[in-house]
């Protein structure tokens, strides 16, 4: 291609850019906007600023001509993305500024020659600038004003041209004006601008009032639409221009504002803002607009609790920066919201994401708001956040409430709702009531109940539900809390009066209240009554599928079968809820507790540890505070059970300050107070424990049976550590007795261990065999473990003798090795060399290797050759020469004198905790 031809294609493109664009067909004149345009452009530099499709272009057109029209001198310039080039956009400019006239054009023409431009690739510098601004002021009449329109500034987007403009704009004559229009300009441009004295227009300026929005759907509706259907459009895209064209189609020949449907799904809505936004966000600001759509305001403090610090800040500023249809809120530039037609956009294309993500950052939002006293808003978002189906049946269950249009996804239908409504819809009371319950939140569940009795009341709902149907309403949700608080007595009143009530219940309703019932019986300590319950409570959900009360029953289910000790059962439960429950359930969380406090019972502290983490990634103080409770409850035992009794300690407080603040269901908060007990008399700390015991009665109700048990034996671990054994000794026993009674194996478990330690320390030698002897029988049945090794080690030398001079049966005999493999795996004597309590002194002339030392330990232990074998994962015939070369060091010939020696060559300051052989000598 020849030199010629190169230039007028670079001639030809300039020429394009230089020309000012057609109107489209239909456009509506602006006559408000131009008239503050024109008092603006008075100025040195004015910015038109505002979103794609608010008419800036046809605004500047009509401002141009307008201008032409007057005898004033107007250049216009259009930019696209290769103005980001210096060199290209100076010669763009001197070519608009030629327009002025032949005088202009000779005068300024030759300050940057078109066809150099690639070859010498100079900028605006200072000196082009100077030269440009001084030949301005010789080819420009004086006392005429001149215009520069550039349109599409921001595509450049490059900012060492914001400052050249401005240094620009500094050297021009005093009747130079300089338009700018850009969807969005730099911080530095708008900031800087001000020595000049600029004015600026923005979208709230350019929104079409009604009469404008009446021209405008005259002109693109096939059919003009009635006053009040175009009402409804216009307020729906907030007067942006270009919304009402898309929405030309559906506002076609509308005669009510329920003809009118203008949302984000619609198929040219979706199109425009995908070809339109998507070319200009990308990455990680593209992911944060789509998430951050859920809010129906936002604010810096807010985006940061929900989607947490690094980059958050940056890119909230990014997105105001780029005009995005953000809207301020308030004066202060504090608070933003999207426009709601784009707004509802985003949430159309959010829902491609995966939903528990979303329920995230809905609760993180919910909690915020909570925190800072904004109830409406923290129930909008905890509604979100929950199981929306589940909460949608009890609430039409229980008062045939329920939404009209049922094909919209619950979150495009909450979040086109404001935040302000919720109060004064009698649906949205009782679906945050309903929220607010299944998310364990009594206290906000209450009020929410008032509100929806208020709003029942209020001329506009009065009489659109039966009273009879509000008043079982209201007992279904008071009924509800009052089983969460742990009232037994009162909640199992209240279930049988709604059972009774003589209306048609649903099954879900049916469920929810067996299982209320169910707790009820718990807290009266009818356990195998509870389990009854449930079993209805199951047989109700499974009518209409009702998945969440599925769970609910089962867990429910499980945690009864751990109370009774049914420890294999338990699992088993748990284990088949882990695979049927949604990992974003807060229950999820709970039910990893659960089955890591019975793996903890059986010491099998590595998956323990892996269930524990889990369930804290899933459970909230906020939400589920009754399950995060269960969490730190299972951290606290799992600390616990590998010897950080202090973090441990620390952990269970931190839980129960939480439930103390947030209002926790009492039957959880008592069994937190319980663990902190024992963690306390492990520590032996007697101002620890009389505080528990204090605020363990004080919230104790009399009816509370397994409670109460609890409480009895905080008392008794009290006791012991004031030293005052028969208390200790009688308050025990009649725990013992109640725990038979009700089938309650754990806490008998625990009991006897107490007892038979407490026994033993204060010399009823023979009585601590005897309880020692049932505390096997009934642990060795179940299969607990972590309630006997907690004894420490006055329990662990009972084993010891137990399994030397005792005759058990082969079960029993095989649980206690174990027990004492886990004991000394948990209390290791010191190494061999070192001088401290129970340390074997294995300083002869030919001492013990190490794996001779730990099949000594074993041997000690009653181990038999084969057992020391399986535990030490050798053959027979390994274990059975290792034993002939300690019998050999130790100039012993069989198994008793070897233990002898064992126990003769131990030092014997550890007192009570000395070998079995030592002790009986």
């Amino acid at each position: 291609m020849g030199t010629s031809t190169e230039k007028g294609l670079r001639n030809a493109v300039v020429r394009a850019k230089l020309t000012q664009p057609t109107l489209p067909i239909g456009y509506v004149g602006r006559t408000v906007p131009l008239e503050k345009l024109e008092l603006l452009a008075r100025q040195k530099l004015t910015l038109v600023s505002a979103p794609m499709g608010y008419g800036k272009t046809g605004l500047l057109v009509e401002f141009a001509r307008k201008k032409a029209k007057e005898g004033r001198l107007v250049s216009w310039l259009t930019m696209d993305e290769e103005d980001v080039d210096l060199a290209r956009f100076r010669d763009h400019v001197v070519a608009a500024l030629g327009r002025f006239g032949a005088e202009a054009a000779e005068t300024i023409g030759p300050l940057a020659p078109v066809g150099e431009q690639l070859e010498h690739g100079a900028g605006l510098d200072r000196d082009v600038l100077v030269a440009i601004g001084n030949a301005l002021f010789e080819a420009l009449p004086p006392g005429i004003p001149c215009y520069l329109v550039i349109d599409e500034y921001g595509c450049a987007g490059r900012r060492s041209l914001d400052a050249q403009m401005l240094r620009f704009c500094s050297l021009t004559p005093p009747d130079f004006h300089v338009v700018l229009a850009s969807s969005a300009f730099s911080w530095a441009l708008q900031t800087d601008a001000y020595r000049l004295g600029f004015g600026c227009l923005a979208a709230e300026d350019l929104a079409l009032t009604f009469d404008e929005a009446r021209q405008l759907a005259d002109a693109v509706c096939n059919e003009p639409p009635s006053d009040e259907a175009l009402a409804k459009a216009h307020r729906c895209v907030e007067g942006w221009p270009q919304g009402l064209v898309l929405a030309a189609r559906s506002l076609s020949g509308a005669r009510s504002a329920d003809g009118v449907r203008l949302d984000g799904s619609l198929l040219n809505v979706r199109r425009y803002f995908q070809a339109q936004v998507t070319r200009l966000v990308t990455g990680d600001l593209f992911s944060f607009m789509l998430e951050i759509s859920v809010l129906e305001t936002f604010s810096r403090p807010l985006c940061e609790a929900v989607f947490g610090s690094g980059s958050t800040q940056a890119l909230l500023d990014e997105l105001i920066r780029r005009n995005l249809f953000v809207v301020p809120c308030d004066e202060e530039g504090t608070w933003f919201r999207f426009n709601a037609l784009f707004a509802d956009w985003l949430r159309t294309e959010l829902l491609q994401l995966r939903i528990e993500e979303i329920r995230q950052r809905c609760a993180r939002a919910s909690e915020w708001f909570h925190d800072y006293g904004m109830q409406d808003e923290a129930a909008k978002y905890l509604l979100l956040a929950s199981d929306f189906d589940y909460v949608a049946n009890l609430t039409e269950a229980t008062c045939s409430l329920s939404r009209s249009d049922k094909r919209i996804h619950y979150l495009l239908w909450l979040c086109r709702i404001p935040s302000a409504e919720f109060a004064s819809s009698p649906l949205l009371c009782m679906l945050s009531a309903w929220s607010c319950i299944t998310n364990a939140r009594v206290a906000d569940a209450q009020s929410w109940i008032a509100r929806f009795e208020r709003s029942m009341q209020e001329p506009a709902h009065a009489g659109s539900l039966d009273p009879s149907i509000v008043e079982f309403s209201s007992k279904c949700l008071k009924m509800k809390c009052v089983a969460m608080e742990g009232d037994g007595q009162e909640a199992l009143a209240q279930c049988d009066e709604l059972l009774n009530s003589g209306y048609e219940i649903k099954p879900s309703l049916m469920s929810m209240i067996y299982q209320s019932l169910g707790e009820a019986y718990e807290r009266i300590g009818d356990m195998a009554q509870a389990q009854e319950i449930y079993l209805q409570a199951q047989a109700s959900a499974s009518v209409d599928a009702t998945m969440h009360q599925l769970l609910f029953n089962s867990f429910n289910f499980a945690e009864v079968q751990h109370c009774f000790g049914e420890l294999d059962e338990a699992r088993e439960s748990c284990e088949k809820l882990l695979q049927t429950c949604p990992s974003d359930f807060a229950l999820y969380g709970a039910i990893c507790a659960l089955l890591a406090r019975v793996l903890l019972e059986r010491n099998e502290k590595e998956r323990a540890s892996v269930l524990v983490e889990r369930s804290l990634k899933r459970t909230s103080h906020y939400r589920h505070i009754d399950m995060y409770l269960e969490a730190k409850m299972a951290q606290a035992g799992l600390l616990a059970a590998r010897g950080s009794l202090s973090e441990a300690y620390e952990v269970i407080v931190e839980g129960i300050l939480h439930g103390e603040q947030k209002d926790v269901p009492r039957a959880v908060l008592l069994r937190a107070y319980f663990q902190q007990a024992e963690i306390a008399a492990r520590r032996r700390n007697l101002r620890d424990l009389l505080l528990i015991e204090r605020k363990f009665a004080a919230r104790v109700h009399e009816g509370d049976v397994y409670c109460q048990l609890l409480l009895s034996l905080v008392r008794a671990l009290s006791a012991w550590e004031k030293g005052d054994g028969p208390t200790v000794l009688e308050t025990l026993e009649s725990v013992e007795v109640h725990a038979r009674k009700g089938r309650y194996v754990c806490l008998l478990v625990k009991a006897l261990a107490v007892e038979t330690v407490v026994l033993r320390e204060i010399g009823e030698g023979s009585r601590a065999c005897a309880q020692l002897k049932e505390l096997l029988t009934l642990a060795s049945r179940y299969g607990f473990m972590r309630s006997l090794l907690d004894a420490g080690e006055p329990l662990r030398d009972l084993l010891r003798d137990y399994s030397t001079t005792r005759k058990a049966g082969a079960s029993v005999r095989s649980y206690v090795k174990s027990l004492l493999v886990e004991f000394e795996r948990e209390l290791p004597e010191a190494p061999s060399g070192i001088d401290g309590p129970g340390a074997f002194a294995n300083d002869g002339p030919d001492p013990l290797t190490p794996r001779e030392l730990e099949i000594l330990k074993l041997l000690n232990m009653g181990l038999s050759r084969k057992e020391i074998s399986e535990t030490l994962c050798i053959s027979v015939n390994t274990a059975k020469k290792h034993l002939a070369n300690i019998y050999s060091k130790l100039g012993v010939g069989t198994r008793e004198e070897a233990l002898r020696e064992y126990a003769a060559n131990r030092s014997v300051g550890n007192g009570a905790s000395g070998s079995v052989a030592a002790a009986r000598e």
